[in-house]
């Protein structure tokens, strides 16, 4: 009789086995990878104790973030809506147009720019900065 304890083990195991296979994994999924902001500059680290800030912001349609730098590298990825993102570029207007799932990098002394919801809905982001303790995420800058 010694096969029919064998056989519990074995099924013991199979059943284990196939709890284990059904077990759910993460997924993971990269959303963004970029070293050069939508102007086409690498940005820089500021020195100091490192801090890492992360918001979720929502534009109302029509609504603006005015003119402005980041003196740390910013990233943002859009969820919901659509943002218009406009850089100042030797004096004149650039623009990119930034659909959900997409993103881009900020950080650059010499690209001001300004964020605006063109579109026909709120559009939500994901902003992380990767600043310093003490430091503003954004610095305004008056239009010439």
């Amino acid at each position: 009789m010694l096969l029919k304890p064998l056989g519990i083990v074995a099924s013991s195991l199979l059943l284990l086995s196939a709890q284990a296979l059904a077990t759910p994994q993460p997924i993971i999924e990269e959303l963004l990878t970029v070293n050069r902001t939508l102007g086409g500059r690498v940005v820089a680290y500021p020195e100091g104790t490192p801090e890492m800030r992360v918001y979720r912001i929502t534009i109302p349609v029509g609504a603006k973030i005015p003119l402005h730098i980041h003196p740390s590298p910013v990233v943002v990825i859009v969820e919901q809506g659509r943002l218009s993102n406009v850089r100042i570029v030797d004096g004149v207007e650039v623009s990119d147009i930034i659909e959900p799932g997409e993103g881009f990098l900020e950080g650059h002394p010499e690209e001001p720019h300004y964020v605006i919801n063109r579109g026909s809905i709120p559009a939500v982001s994901l902003v992380t900065f990767a600043s310093v303790e003490g430091m503003p995420n954004q610095i305004s800058v008056k239009p010439n």
